[in-house]
């Protein structure tokens, strides 16, 4: 009975989550496949960009709030977050969601100064609407174009475009001038730019699909100092290399120990995180407390690599303490009280939860990217078999984490398009370090410098095993074990990779 009943829950749950999926254009009830932004809202909600709400709807024609367009700029441009737990605008609560985002855009969008006599404060107005002046100069901004051919600014620049050309504040005429000229805006049918009204949020989502197409956020340019970084990536970086790949920072990953189960954390090159499963619920108060300990409240994305209890036993922990993203697991079931209490979460906190599958992206930007090349197929007797598995690729380097996927899968990716995606920097081993994963050949593909071993010291299962241990040692490759050496820190700047001090 008790099968039954959470095999029709999982289902019932599948059908209402994974329908936002990156795949269809019908991700929301108010977004028809023949609406003529659902190209831009697919697109974008498939990479984590935008979301629409909990009850199914995205709400298209509704006017896009500041804090909204904040949240939007950040994710779409690689915006790091900001980890300050106070703000420069007197009007934005520390304790509400989009702090961290608006502390992340002051450069690219400031607020007002009061005209209150005697008042020195600025303010966001967080809640109030995003006009199209507001969104086209955040989003030049955040791009960095070269602007010098604006300069200095002529009082009849944007005549030759716009009719109300004199209503634009000169000062924002160069950013929409480029904008303008890239495609990314246009005006109104009637030939003007209406820079002060309220846009909406299929508009916003036309506007940011057009400057951060499908490929990555490739037009941009960070400029961000290196040593801008917060006291928690000081400590880390005190004896890192000094170089830095693109102007972005160095990609973080954190092998967490969680006894006899698997999890990491790991800040992506653009300050964004992700969290790859959360151990059993009795470590996912470690895990955490890790993730808090880096200053960090939001995880933008989450990968349940398979329904097994010490991979998602700690995610109801994790679903309450951090705001999420997108949340990405197979379509697999097991019939355990722990999966049945995560799907409960999922239902609960309304997390939008995407399919995880073989060539599927998680997100891309500048020179990096993390994406899904398995599973592959499907009917396996082993629910290790569905395990997402999980490759991020920073410039030259590259870490993959194969969850508990086992030999089967490790042939299915030798033989499949994706063998080429295999040769990575550093290995998460497969299940543990069994002697059912990690073959010669496989290894031989991916040949890593570093593997990680994620188990629990004195564990009944005897991993990693032997047969494993002398397979990595054969293959040359330096082994961190985080039942020998507790939580384990690796990290890449596109060029090397190296461990640094948790």
């Amino acid at each position: 009975m008790r099968k039954s009943r959470i095999a029709a829950f999982a289902a019932v749950l599948l059908l209402i989550c994974f329908s936002f999926s990156a795949v269809s254009a019908a991700a929301f009830y108010d977004v028809p496949d023949d609406y003529w932004a659902a190209p831009y809202i697919t697109s974008l909600e498939s990479r984590g960009i935008v979301s629409g709400y909990g009850d199914g709807y995205f709400l298209p024609e509704n006017n896009v709030q500041r804090c909204e367009y904040a949240k939007m700029l950040v994710n779409a441009a690689g915006i790091p977050l900001s980890n300050a737990r106070t703000s420069p605008y007197a009007d934005v609560d520390v304790n509400e969601w989009y702090l961290p985002y608006i502390n992340a855009i002051t450069a690219q969008m400031p607020g007002y100064q009061s005209t209150t006599a005697g008042d020195p404060r600025i303010y966001f107005k967080p809640e109030d609407y995003a006009t199209r002046e507001d969104v086209t100069v955040a989003l030049m901004r955040s791009l960095n174009y070269d602007l010098a051919e604006y300069y200095p600014i002529s009082d009849s620049l944007l005549s030759d475009v716009f009719y109300d050309y004199a209503s634009i504040p000169k000062q924002d005429r160069p950013y929409i001038a480029e904008a303008v000229k890239l495609g990314y805006i246009t005006g109104t049918q009637e030939g003007t730019f209406e820079g002060s009204d309220p846009i909406t949020r299929c508009e916003v989502c036309a506007v940011l699909c057009r400057a951060f197409p499908e490929s990555g956020t490739a037009y941009v340019e960070t400029t961000e100092p290196k040593d801008n970084v917060t006291a928690a990536e000081n400590v880390t970086k005190a004896e890192t290399p000094d170089a830095f790949a693109s102007g972005f920072s160095d990609i973080r990953v954190y092998y967490i120990d969680v006894g006899q189960g698997d999890s990491e954390f790991v800040v992506l090159p653009n300050g964004q995180t992700m969290l790859i499963d959360a151990g059993t619920a009795e470590s996912g108060s470690a895990v955490c407390d890790l993730i808090s300990g880096l200053g960090y409240s939001y995880i933008d994305y989450v990968v349940a690599t398979h329904p097994h209890a010490d991979h998602i036993g700690g995610m109801s922990r994790v679903l309450d303490t951090f705001g999420v993203g997108a949340l990405f697991m197979p379509n697999a079931v097991a019939t355990t009280v722990t999966y049945e209490r995560f799907l409960q979460k999922l239902i609960d906190k309304q997390i939008n939860t995407v399919k995880a599958e073989a060539g599927l992206s998680i997100v891309s930007g500048g020179n990096f990217s993390a994406k899904l090349i398995a599973p592959i197929g499907s009917g396996y007797d082993d629910l290790n078999n569905y395990s997402a598995v999980v490759r991020i690729d920073y410039g030259s380097t590259a870490f993959l984490f194969m969850g508990d996927a086992e030999k089967e899968v490790e042939g299915e990716l030798l033989s499949s398009a994706y063998k080429n995606m295999l040769s990575a920097n550093v290995l998460k081993v497969g299940h543990h370090g069994s002697s059912s994963s990690s073959t010669a050949e496989f290894l031989g593909a991916v040949r890593p410098t570093y593997a990680v071993i994620s188990s629990g010291a004195g564990n009944s299962y005897g991993h990693p095993t032997q047969k494993t241990l002398d397979s990595l040692a054969a293959a040359g490759i330096t082994v961190f074990r985080t039942d020998t050496e507790g939580t384990i820190g690796i990290a890449g700047n596109g060029n090397e990779v190296y461990r640094f001090n948790v």
